[in-house]
């Protein structure tokens, strides 16, 4: 029987609107929370040639966990410079 792995990796590409420098502050500042969810930064970083298209990766608990913390953390995500819109997520299992 099949069961759903324990853990995702999920690969979120995503636009800001402000600088990578401050998105970042406000995304070092929400990683406890972030963590206490259950939700893990492996990664984080912009194109080289622009820093408004961001990339971060992450282990969560599943996608529904993520998206769960994403939705109810919403307002804090988009007062980072988070454009909510532009989010294209990739998830991977191992």
């Amino acid at each position: 029987m099949w069961s759903s792995p324990e853990m995702i990796t999920a690969v979120l590409n995503f636009e800001i609107n402000k600088k990578f420098s401050e998105w970042e502050q406000s995304f070092y500042h929400h990683q406890p929370i972030a963590r206490a969810a259950g939700i893990f930064e492996l990664y984080h970083g912009h194109e080289p040639n622009t820093e408004r298209k961001v990339c971060v990766i992450v282990h969560a608990l599943s996608e529904q966990h993520m998206q769960k913390f994403m939705e109810a953390n919403s307002a804090a995500i988009a007062a980072s410079g988070h454009i909510l819109e532009s989010t294209n997520i990739a998830i991977y299992v191992n």
